[in-house]
């Protein structure tokens, strides 16, 4: 199991939303469950993606961490394919599988030949409604878990000082604590927490199925109705109340002291616009975000790093993949010691000096021609559809968007770019954060 690694979804969604091979096909089970297929006939191999639109989001509070906590469980098995037959039969056709929680989603994957969509498909809704939940289970999974934030968050004063930023730029929002939940919040979760949560929350009106590859539209239709149509739906879907935070009308500073820092790090976390809110935007945002400051590339790469030589490393993303508002990242390692204000003046003055002067229409033209031709690289397989459609979808997007995402992408224009990248500059919904030794 692991994380949604947000920088990596982002990066590819907007390279690759509108590229792929065959244009999808969508149809909506009586029960509510949503079907995707996308068809592409490279080679005999099938990826399954089952996307349940709630993540830690939908945890009460007290409770942090339900959600990552049950997608540990999902594999623990059911009376037809107890224990670890699920994976077990996977590896043994030569497949693979895995499974991510985000605040906004959870998501389990497969990718195995397609003469094993009947069964695949069969585990994966029988998995859905008879999951075998143990008190003993729960118990030892719940040891892992604790285990598994200490690995990736207390032994790292980066991740503890990420984990605090985002706690004060989110203060009213889900988006403020950890999808792996705080640490005091886990250890006090119960059998029943997390059969009460299985039960309410795992059903298919929560659901959307997206079969990505070699696959027959009506062989899927078949195949969902029959395995998943038949489950019956919740109550209600798993829904969220529309949560705003306050604006951040205080400068705020967190600093982490940590004896095993070797160097420090300067970090600026920001609330900005999502793809949800507004798509254009988002856009202009991201396709100018990474000239600015995506890889060695980028333009505060080249004047900070390589010609002025202030830092060793500057760099950043925009993630716009939210049910929410969205954020941008960008962090610093400076050569010679220096205060937190003076690193954010001297790389908001170079972020004012790039927009007024060095965003060239010839520069442009070749980020976005790049932004293009990322398309190309990142559309083969099966399971990237997969995932480009079914975390779109589940984020609050449409496949018209989705459809229509390359001709919105030609529409961006120079200005268009250099607005978003203003109205960043203005923003001052932001935290400043610290790492020293």
């Amino acid at each position: 199991m692991k994380f949604v690694l947000l920088i990596f979804l982002s990066l590819y969604f907007s390279a690759s939303l509108s590229n792929e091979q065959a244009p999808p096909h969508s149809f909506n089970l009586k029960n509510g469950m949503q079907v995707v297929v996308i068809k592409n006939k490279r080679a005999p191999v099938i990826a399954q993606m089952i996307w349940y639109n709630f993540g830690s989001g939908i945890e009460k509070t007290g409770k942090s961490g339900l959600a990552h906590f049950m997608e540990h469980l999902m594999f623990k098995g059911t009376r037809k394919f107890p224990d670890s037959y699920y994976s077990n039969y996977i590896s043994k056709i030569g497949g693979s599988e895995n499974a991510f929680t985000s605040y906004d989603y959870t998501a389990y994957y497969q990718v195995f030949p397609k003469s094993e969509l009947k069964k695949m498909m069969k585990m994966e809704a029988d998995r859905m409604t008879n999951l075998t939940l143990t008190k003993e289970n729960v118990k030892i999974e719940k040891q892992v878990i604790l285990e598994e934030r200490f690995q990736r968050i207390e032994s790292d004063p980066s991740s503890k000082l990420d984990e605090s930023m985002r706690s004060i730029l989110f203060p009213n929002h889900y988006y403020g604590r950890p999808i792996i939940g705080w640490r005091h919040e886990i250890e006090g979760l119960t059998y029943e927490d997390v059969l009460s949560f299985y039960k309410e929350n795992y059903k298919p009106n929560n659901a959307l199925l997206v079969l990505s590859g070699d696959v027959d539209l009506e062989k899927a239709k078949k195949l969902s109705k029959k395995y998943f149509g038949k489950i019956r739906k919740g109550k209600q879907e798993s829904k969220l109340d529309k949560i705003t935070d306050p604006d951040l009308n205080t400068n705020i500073f967190v600093k982490m002291q940590h004896s095993t820092v070797k160097q420090p790090i300067w970090k600026k976390f920001y609330r900005t616009t999502s793809y949800n809110s507004d798509v254009n935007n988002s856009i202009a945002l991201d396709m100018g975000f990474k000239m600015v400051a995506s890889g060695t590339s980028s333009l505060l790469y080249e004047n900070l790093v390589e010609e002025k030589k202030i830092f060793s490393v500057v760099g950043g993303y925009f993630q716009g993949l939210t049910k929410g508002e969205g954020n941008v990242y960008l962090y610093a390692i400076p050569n010679e010691k220096k205060t937190s204000s003076e690193i954010d003046n001297i790389i908001m003055n170079e972020f004012k000096e790039i927009i007024n002067k060095k965003l060239t229409p010839k520069r442009f033209e070749i980020e976005k021609k790049k932004y293009y031709f990322d398309t190309i690289y990142k559309k083969d397989g099966v399971l990237n559809p997969a995932q480009i459609y079914g975390e779109a979808l589940t984020v609050g997007l449409t496949l018209d968007d989705i459809k229509k995402w390359q001709e919105k992408v030609n529409n961006i224009s120079l200005n268009d770019v250099k607005k978003a990248l203003e109205k960043l500059y203005e923003n001052k919904n932001y935290v400043l954060g610290e790492l020293l030794n």
